[in-house]
């Protein structure tokens, strides 16, 4: 099977011409009968043909089932060009290189029809060099030394596998940076790897079951049992270092109780009493972070609201001083820096996750019993008949 790209229907003529000579003086024979469609292209062939002696025999009009052989040749190679095509990522602006590869596969590929016979060798009456085929789009660094101007030019180029050449014994190499195609013999092939084909970009990849992934994240207890006694407050002890440790603050008082609390001296005590606290306060949580020690103050605190000059403590700390402000003595620092919340790690734990080959999967017991299952259920439905 021959394949002639042509720019225009005006060119059938004079391609048609060379390939009789070609026919005629290669295999020995004469072409008797020529068989096409009622194109306009084939109109003008009707006199060459009456002059050779050649029977022009033509479909009626609109009916290509008359023509099937040649109907069923040209599905054949537009189908395998465009898998070539497909396959390798090259641009459709490419297709008579990859429509010509293809009809050269299929020359030399075995046919049914014809004992398991190439037509290739049914023809030539010898076996086609099969050791000689690439793959058809892929990488390819051809020996560019001939073809070098400068003795300081690279002996190769990375460039493209396009086919196979219809005069020479050798490779299309096509270079898109340049846009040259060169003709080489020796080159070397990476047939995985093809330049214009867009790979996609993987999925992200989860660590836990997909089905499961929209429940929300588990969030730690950090809630205290309502029945723990607040830690009543200790004197400090004086330090032989320069820092003392601060005062005692009484701890905030229930919002159930109204009564005023009386304001605590400074000075250090064997022990000191705090304000009971109410049954129906909610306890506090632990705090995540640590407070610094403040310095004894001699100066006796004013007597004034306790709870409304610790909120205004908490909440507008005093901008001239770099003091820290105060903490509640009934909390105890967090001796640990506190550390950032991280749902995977809990993902990791509490969500299974699913097995990623068949080997893992069969050795869980529910794994098997669900296989068990779908398997009933297929041959329940009569899935398979």
């Amino acid at each position: 099977m021959w394949i002639f790209p042509l720019k225009s229907k005006s060119d059938v003529f004079s391609t048609f011409q060379q390939f009789l000579l070609t026919v005629e003086r290669q295999f020995q024979t004469k072409l008797k009968s020529v068989q096409t469609d009622w194109g306009g292209e084939f109109r003008n062939l009707s006199k060459f043909f009456s002059s050779l002696g050649i029977t022009h025999r033509l479909s009626c009009p609109h009916t290509s089932e008359q023509n099937g052989v040649v109907e069923r040749r040209h599905r054949h190679v537009v189908e395998t060009g465009l898998t070539l095509l497909a396959q390798s990522g090259v641009p459709q602006r490419f297709w008579h290189y990859a429509f010509d590869t293809a009809v050269y596969l299929i020359n030399r590929m075995p046919s049914r029809t014809n004992s398991n016979i190439s037509p290739f060798e049914h023809v030539f009456k010898h076996k086609p060099d099969f050791s000689f085929l690439r793959v058809f789009g892929c990488r390819c660094y051809p020996h560019l030394r001939p073809y070098n101007k400068h003795k300081m030019d690279f002996r190769s180029l990375p460039c493209i596998f396009l086919g196979y050449s219809t005069s020479h014994h050798g490779y299309r190499c096509f270079d898109p940076l340049s846009e040259r195609l060169y003709i080489a013999r020796h080159v070397r092939f990476h047939e995985q790897l093809f330049p214009y084909q867009i790979s996609p970009s993987s999925p992200p990849t989860s660590s836990f079951d997909p089905y499961t992934s929209s429940y929300p994240n588990p969030v730690p207890d950090i809630s205290t049992p309502s029945n723990t006694s607040p830690t009543p407050p200790t004197s400090p002890t004086p330090s032989p270092s320069n820092t003392s440790p601060p005062p005692p603050i009484s701890p905030t008082p229930s919002p159930f109780n109204t009564s005023p609390t009386p304001p605590t001296s400074p000075t250090p005590s064997p022990a000191s009493s705090s304000s009971p606290i109410s049954p129906h306060e909610p306890p506090l949580p632990p705090l995540l972070y640590t407070f610094a020690r403040r310095p004894k103050t001699t100066t006796t605190s004013q007597p004034e609201n306790t709870t409304s000059q610790l909120a205004h403590s908490t909440s507008q700390p005093d901008s001239s001083s770099s003091l820290p402000r105060p903490r509640p003595s009934n909390l105890r620092p967090n001796p640990k820096p506190s550390q950032p919340y991280s749902p995977a790690s809990y993902h990791t734990t509490t969500v299974p996750t699913e097995p990623a080959t068949f080997n893992v999967a069969n050795k869980s017991p529910q794994w098997r019993q669900a296989m068990a299952d779908e398997y009933s259920a297929l041959q329940r439905n009569n899935t398979w008949k």
